[in-house]
């Protein structure tokens, strides 16, 4: 396994509110990708909760990998709930990677990208307001006046629920971890083409170069895990 990571403040924002994390457990490799929510104060204190408590929960031995990661977001979203500074939020991005396959788990509009030969193979759906109403069947005329506006993430005053996916694993399939400071502001082909034409360290230093152009200006923070099985 392959691994290049990044995490950078972008050249508009006085803070990384961004957070991540990683760990292995005999054959369990976990990582963790958290964006403190725009808009809301002690975004970094909520990231960096939600990873920690995170990682510190997940207990593979203890029962099985989606079990045991259904658990430890739970215990991440407790944890950040718990908080005394309020209000916060983040969103949350982790990966198990195990006997051939990830186990992947979200909430909000962090990502996770699975590549297989040059290709786009899964890619994980944003919780926000547009996604809701087009997987409702609404019309994708319709005017709202934030469509990408959060619906779900950890630091509600309510519980919310996380999205569970399983993914099966070849050599050399890609799996890309990110915040929004990435997928808001690389096109989704530039991405791609990075990430499924280098290896992972490369395609982290072309994709953070691009970023930090002055055509994008790297409005937000932004964060990544590149992992090549």
């Amino acid at each position: 396994m392959i691994i290049a990571e990044t995490t950078h403040v972008g050249l508009q924002r006085a803070e990384n509110q961004d957070s991540l994390g990683r760990k292995s457990i005999d054959n369990y490799h976990l990582f963790v990708v958290c964006d403190g929510v725009g808009g809301l104060p002690n975004g970094k204190l909520a990231s960096e909760t939600a990873v920690q408590s995170l990682l510190d929960a997940f207990k593979p031995k203890n029962s099985g990998v989606p079990e045991s990661l259904q658990l430890a977001m739970e215990s991440s979203q407790s944890s950040v709930m718990s908080a005394r500074s309020k209000p916060l939020g983040t969103t949350v991005v982790a990966l198990c990677i195990f006997a051939g396959r990830a186990y992947a788990g979200w909430c909000g509009d962090s990502r996770i990208y699975h590549f297989r030969n040059g290709a786009l193979q899964w890619m994980s759906r944003d919780h926000n307001v547009l996604h809701d109403i087009l997987n409702k069947g609404g019309s994708s005329g319709g005017r709202y006046v934030n469509p990408q506006a959060l619906n779900r993430f950890y630091g509600r005053e309510f519980r919310v629920d996380s999205e569970f996916h399983s993914i099966s694993l070849e050599k050399d399939d890609i799996v890309l971890l990110c915040s929004d400071g990435l997928s808001n502001f690389l096109m989704e082909p530039d991405i791609i083409h990075a990430v499924t034409n280098n290896s992972p360290q490369e395609a982290s230093d072309l994709m953070e170069r691009k970023l930090l152009t002055d055509e994008i200006g790297a409005p937000d923070n932004f964060t990544w895990y590149i992992i090549q099985i």
